[in-house]
Formats: structure tokens, sequence, C-alpha cells
């Protein structure tokens, strides 16, 4: 008895059944070889009749590799001519066994199982009563002793047993695949979801921090703040659009850099983030990018390089450096020192001008 096995989907069982389909033409041409060759040295009595029926078999072989089994599978004529072509398998091996001799009886390890595996429900147990019974009438009419009639039956079953197991062991693996495949599309649809409904929320809050910016230089803050918040909304959707829990940096850079009132080039190598060290990376550059605007001049510049460790600087062409123990620089050291494990460096160009400098290591995901 078969062991008892998870159900598989029915669209496993079907990419299974079609690769077998596809495999089967080819490893019947190797078996009409085979015959073919026994034919020729073996001779007999009826070598003409089998001849001319291993060449039709030939013929229908060929005509197997054009039939869209994707398509006819599941429908009355697929199922119906995959009823033909095991029918026509059983006869032309009996015939080649009770006309030709017992040594084509070894087609039998390979037509039978193949039955198996290419037929399911009812129609597999209607064709291997079929073949089962084959082989009892052909060796009967070869008057084979019973217990030889046994063995050989006895074999034949334990090759389908294999067949079966192997069968299903490979859908409920394909199943598993696929329901992994599909849980892990699903979670990426969920989180795309939810970023780009905190993107959405992000912006409803900074456009509300603009509606209560009091007038005068004391609006200043809320500006910071606003700038601070579409920095994490951008975040989020960059992580919403890719559908993926990581960001690229030089998209990350590209679009913190087109929020500022005044251009500023990118040069960012191809490295990629997790969502929690694209974050902090992100308000580290908006920190940088609004301070070079703020306290230096054109043009401003952004780069990110490097591996070990990782340096995001911003060069700006002032010569007046930033208060260091400002908030926008006291955010920005304590995410390099806190956050990202690294340093924040503040100095003049050699050619003029002034570069704010976050050195870090990697950090893995």
């Amino acid at each position: 008895m078969l062991p008892v096995a998870a159900p598989v989907d029915a669209e496993s069982e079907l990419e299974f059944r079609l690769t077998v389909l596809r495999l089967g033409p080819w490893l019947g041409w190797a078996a009409l070889v085979a015959v073919s060759v026994g034919l020729a040295l073996g001779g007999g009595p009826h070598l003409r009749l089998l001849l001319a029926v291993t060449l039709a078999a030939a013929a229908l072989n060929g005509a197997a590799m054009f039939v869209p089994w994707r398509d006819w599978l599941e429908v009355a004529r697929g199922r119906l001519l995959l009823d033909l072509w095991s029918g026509a398998l059983i006869a032309y091996v009996a015939l080649l066994v009770v006309a030709g001799g017992l040594n084509f009886a070894l087609l039998l390890f390979l037509t039978i199982p193949f039955i198996a595996a290419v037929q399911v429900g009812i129609r597999r147990v209607i064709w291997l009563a079929v073949g089962g019974t084959t082989c009892v009438v052909v060796a009967a009419i070869d008057r084979l002793p019973a217990g030889v009639t046994a063995m050989r039956t006895a074999l034949v079953a334990a090759a389908v047993a294999v067949v079966l197991i192997l069968a299903r062991t490979i859908t409920r693996e394909s199943t598993a695949r696929r329901a992994a495949l599909g849980h892990a599309e699903l979670e990426r649809t969920l989180a795309a979801e939810a970023n780009h409904r905190i993107k959405n929320n992000l912006q409803t809050v900074a456009d509300l921090l603009l509606l209560d910016r009091p007038p005068g230089a004391d609006g200043q803050a809320f500006e910071d703040s606003v700038a601070r918040i579409h920095s994490i909304a951008t975040l989020h959707r960059l992580l919403a659009e890719n559908g993926q829990p990581t960001v690229e940096a030089p998209a990350l850079l590209a679009s913190i850099a087109r929020s500022a009132p005044v251009q500023v080039s990118v040069e960012a190598e191809e490295l990629i983030f997790d969502s929690a060290t694209a974050q902090k990376v992100g308000l580290v550059a908006n920190e940088l990018i609004t301070n070079a605007v703020r306290h230096g001049a054109e043009p401003i510049s952004v780069s990110l390089h490097g591996r070990a460790p990782i340096v995001l600087r911003v060069d700006d062409g002032g010569s007046r450096r930033p208060t260091p123990d400002g908030l926008g620089l006291t955010l920005v050291r304590r995410i390099a020192e806190h956050g990202l494990g690294g340093e924040l460096r503040l100095g003049a160009r050699p050619d003029g001008g002034t570069r704010a400098e976050v050195s870090f290591p990697p950090v893995s995901s």
C-alpha cells in the first residue's frame, strides 16, 4: 500500500504530468531503436509483422510530440487521446512479447510505470488493471511457470509503486514551492501597500505642519521638521514602488536631492540598504543637504561610495562652516554614531568650500 500523502494542488500535478508527457516520446524513440535492433538480430517468423507494427508505432510516437497537451490534457479530447495512447502502448508491447519473444517483456517496466504517471484518478486504476491483466494473459500464452509470472508481475508492480511515490513527492514539493512563492508575493504586496499608506500619512502630517507654520523666522523649525518627514516619506515611496524590503542608494539620494530648493548633483555607487539603514542614511543626507543650502553656496554635491567603510559626503562651495552644535548636525551626529556605528566629520575642502562627511561600516540586514 502506498503511503498516504498530503494533498497536492491540481496545477502542480498537471505540470508533472505535462513534463512526463513531454519526456514520453523521447523515451519512446529510445525504446523503438532498441526494439528495431532486437528484431534485426532476432529475426523470427513474424519479423515483417513486427517491423510493420514498429513503424506504425514510430509514426504515432512522432505525432505525439506535436499534440498540444497543455491545452488538451484537462479536456475530453486530451483524456481520450491519452487513453488511446495508453492502450496502444500496452497492445504493442503485448504483441512484441507474444510474437517476438520474452526478451521484449522488459518494455513492460517502462510502459506501465509511464502510464501510471500520466493517468490520474479512476483512469489510472483502470489502465493499471489492464496492464496487470495483460501481463498475466501474455504469460499464459507463452506458458510461463506461475512462479516466473508472479515474480515479473511483482517487479512491474514495484516499479509502478516507485514511480507513483516519486510522482507524489515531486508534486508535493512543487505545491510547497508554489505556496511559498504565493505567500512571499502576498507579503510583498501587503508591504508595498503598507509603505504606500505610510508615505501618504507622512505627507499629510507634513502638510498639517505647514498649515500651522508661524510667520517669519519662527517657522524655520516647522520647515526643518517637514523636510525630515519628507525624507522618511521618500523612503516609503521607494519601498512601495520596488515591492522589496531594500532600497537602492542612488534612487534614495536622488529623490532626497530633488526636494532641495537648489540643484544638487548626486553620485552614488550601486549600494543597497535595508529599510532601517536607508531611513538613517536618508535622514543624514537630508540634514547635510539642508545645512549646505543654508550655510554654504552652490554648487552642492552628494556622493556615496566605498564598501568598508561607506562614506556619505556633501560638498558645497561656501566657506562658512555650519554650527557643529546646531539641531541638524546634532541629529546627524547621533544617527551616525548610534544608528550607523560611524562618525561625522566637518571641514574645509582643499579646493575651497565645505565638506560634511559621514562614514560608517556596512550594516547587515
